[in-house]
């Protein structure tokens, strides 16, 4: 004979559950929390209890409220100020304005570079284009110590004139006994625009050329 076979089968429900990690730090308004229920539960006044030590979590609180109004108040500050700075750098548009480094920046068929130099020296400048190819060689003679500018037309040793754009510039400079003079180098460039970051650097842009405001030693005119 056959026998059926029945199975049943039963249905668990499970709860869930949710745990809270505990935080080892503590804000203004846990920290007001904390505060209230300890004024709740305790009698600063009462036998045991030290009110000094009441008086100083009333000043810890007092000095995290003045923080906080210190910091939003920094904040503004620092927002108000970047806003200035880009509204100053702005005005530099369509200035000539010196930066600190080296080379040519060929714009319309001129460029020029400072030369600072501690002592008086022979000086030569070869130009370079993007591919270290040398386009020209600049005698300049015998300088003086201090600030001397030196332009180019744009042309290279034969005469024909090369596009607009960056190229580089190697300086020689030595004294009469051979000597090399230490010289600082700047450049002057036409600013075409400027560039704002979400961290607050500013950069002004000359043609393909970018430099941060902090690199700016002048304006030029």
């Amino acid at each position: 004979m056959q026998t059926g076979m029945i199975s049943t089968t039963s249905t668990g429900t499970t709860a869930a559950t949710t745990t809270t990690t505990p935080s080892s730090s503590i804000d203004k308004n846990g920290f007001l929390q904390l505060l209230v229920a300890q004024l709740k539960n305790q009698d600063p006044t009462g036998s045991g209890q030290d009110p000094n030590a009441m008086v100083q979590q009333l000043t810890s609180f007092s000095s995290l409220e003045q923080a906080q109004q210190t910091n939003t108040l920094l904040q503004g500050l620092q927002t108000q100020n970047m806003g200035l700075f880009q509204a100053q750098a702005a005005s530099l548009i369509g200035k000539k304005v010196e930066v600190d480094g080296s080379g040519f920046n060929l714009q319309s068929g001129q460029a020029s570079m400072n030369l600072y130099l501690s002592a008086a020296a022979n000086v030569t400048l070869t130009v370079k284009d993007a591919n270290g190819n040398v386009v020209r060689t600049l005698s300049q003679g015998d300088l003086a110590s201090g600030k001397a500018t030196v332009n180019w037309d744009g042309k290279d040793a034969s005469g024909n004139q090369l596009p607009d754009g960056s190229y580089s510039v190697s300086v020689q400079a030595n004294a009469k006994d051979g000597k090399a003079v230490p010289y600082q180098s700047s450049l002057v460039m036409k600013v075409d625009s400027v560039a704002f970051s979400s961290t607050g650097e500013i950069s002004i842009i000359s043609g393909s050329n970018a430099f941060l405001m902090s690199k700016v030693l002048g304006i030029a005119s």
